[in-house]
């Protein structure tokens, strides 16, 4: 049966559903503030002035970095520049999921795709943020796209084009990161599902997957002397080499294996569900499937596989004992379209034999991922929103030395005022050392409390109100947020030094100790 192809309704729905997706994106958009986000603007940097960046992990993936330059060439080195392509990308990645979802099941299939999407928790908090991964996800959707299409009962012209488009998405996805070459087996497994529709247009694509690789390995071995240079600069970015890899980056198998699961099929840290009720209903029907009759994509099973379980076992021998690089958060955004479609594909067949029973499953389903998408987002959104008034206020005030933790102090060059603020970091995790610097300082501004990056941040690092010599500090400003959270244990106020000798207590109202906590 040849798969649907899109027509003007479909390309009306694709952007109907973009703008849907973008509009609850931004409404709890998070920005700038992840760990090493410093470290990615820096890199940026380096290519606005004529460099390639200088951090090994990142200087292959051009994919990411030259549409970042381009956007930060247009509006600056900034937040909205940093934080555009990405988001621009998980809105395209919509349109994407949708004509998959149209190619696989059907309109009805590419609508429940492209809304699962839309209220994805992990997709519509990490759209907002520094997350390449969705960069990669794009490219590999895209990839999976032009294999399906290529498929179809085409004109050779046609199939040669979309094959050539499943070689360059592919290629283009590695280029945003190095993992996106587990993407791999799913397609072999794909091919050999679809084998049947093969023709000798299908050479196309080995072949321009040879030409734009073997340039990319020729121009490494060219400028770096080293043809896995990619490969290489992962690995010492990830401290994976080197003599001290076992020592730093060990792990115990059991508590590591369980971590991509967990984010499956567990509330995270923070108790939320980062990818909805989408995995436990994707086992619960494929269990059931044999009695409901239902079946969904065996490609997007593939697929997910596929890059799960790559993913999943990403792990080194040295030493004698397993090694890996940190699992973040973003890593695991890979899973998100082949997960979608595979869901999709059982609530269509679902729908079409219980129509009644098939929309209320998913209008149910929607409505608790939006709710659960509105409970990830908003905790970044909080807190990298408490980063941003910090700065912004103290840009509007007369410029002194603004003392912080360290996580304030990276966010400070965002701005790019001028003159600059000038920030300086208090004890790192060490509340008695960080009270003999306050007592010390008598010139400057002080930011406490408030939220930093939820998940791995450093809530210990925040100076905290309770912290302050009384008479030596004048409050300037208290910003609202939530009631107080382990991850936001009190509000964000900004300071301002008062040096007015000794300390007699006998201030009040704004001055530190005036107000409770």
């Amino acid at each position: 049966m040849p798969r649907a192809r899109l027509d003007r309704r479909d390309l009306a729905a694709m952007v109907a559903l973009m703008a849907l997706g973008l509009a609850l994106r931004l409404a709890w958009a998070s920005g700038y503030g992840l760990g090493d986000d410093w470290i990615y603007r820096l890199d940026i940097a380096n290519v606005l002035s004529g460099r390639i960046p200088s951090n090994p992990q990142n200087a292959y993936r051009f994919t990411w970095w030259l549409p970042t330059a381009l956007s930060c060439r247009v509006l600056g080195l900034s937040e909205r520049g940093l934080i555009l392509p990405i988001t621009t990308f998980a809105v395209l990645g919509l349109g994407v999921v949708y004509a998959l979802g149209k190619a696989l099941f059907g309109r009805a299939g590419a609508w429940m795709a492209a809304l699962l999407l839309v209220v994805h928790p992990l997709d519509v908090a990490w759209s907002t943020m520094l997350a390449g991964d969705v960069i990669v996800s794009f490219f590999s959707g895209l990839c999976v796209l032009g294999l399906l299409r290529a498929l179809e009962d085409a004109p050779s012209r046609a199939k040669r084009r979309w094959w050539a488009v499943a070689a360059a998405a592919l290629w283009l996805a590695y280029h945003a990161k190095l993992s996106a070459l587990m993407l791999v087996p799913a397609l072999v497994a794909a091919l050999v599902l679809e084998r049947r529709r093969l023709d000798r247009q299908c050479l196309v694509f080995p072949a321009a997957a040879v030409l734009l690789f073997g340039g990319s390995i020729v121009w490494c071995w060219i400028f770096d002397h080293d043809p896995l240079a990619a490969y290489h600069g992962e690995l010492t970015a990830q401290g994976l080499s080197g003599a001290n890899a076992a020592a730093g980056h060990r792990v115990e198998l059991g508590p590591f294996l369980g971590i991509y699961p967990g984010w499956l099929f567990l509330p995270d840290m923070l108790g939320d569900l980062l990818n909805s009720v989408y995995p436990h209903l994707v086992v619960l029907l494929a269990l059931a499937s044999p009695w409901l009759g239902l079946r969904t994509s065996l490609v997007a099973a593939c697929w997910f596989a596929s890059v799960f379980f790559g993913l999943e076992f990403n792990l080194q021998r040295a030493d004698g004992v397993w090694i890996a690089g940190f699992r973040n958060i973003r890593h695991a955004h890979v899973f998100v379209y082949p997960l979608v479609l595979l869901l999709a594909g059982y609530l269509a067949g679902l729908r079409a034999r219980w129509r009644r029973a098939g929309d209320a499953l998913l209008v149910a389903l929607l409505a608790f991922s939006a709710w659960q998408s509105v409970a990830t987002a908003s905790k970044t959104s909080v807190a990298f929103g408490d980063l941003r008034r910090a700065a912004t206020f103290l840009a509007g005030l007369p410029r002194k030395p603004v003392y912080s933790d360290f996580q304030v102090r990276n966010w400070l060059p965002v701005l790019d005022v001028t003159p600059p603020l000038e920030g300086h970091e208090l004890a790192y995790n060490d509340m008695a050392k960080r009270r003999l610097e306050l007592a010390d300082i008598r010139s400057g501004y002080l930011v406490t409390g408030g939220a930093r990056e939820p998940y791995w941040g450093c809530i210990a690092c925040i100076p905290s109100m309770s912290e302050l010599e009384p008479g030596q500090w004048r409050l300037l400003a208290e910003f609202p947020g939530p009631p107080p959270r382990p991850w936001r244990p009190e509000p964000l106020r900004v300071w301002e030094a008062v040096d007015t000798g000794p300390v007699d207590g006998t201030q009040e109202g704004n001055d530190a100790g005036g107000e409770s906590g």
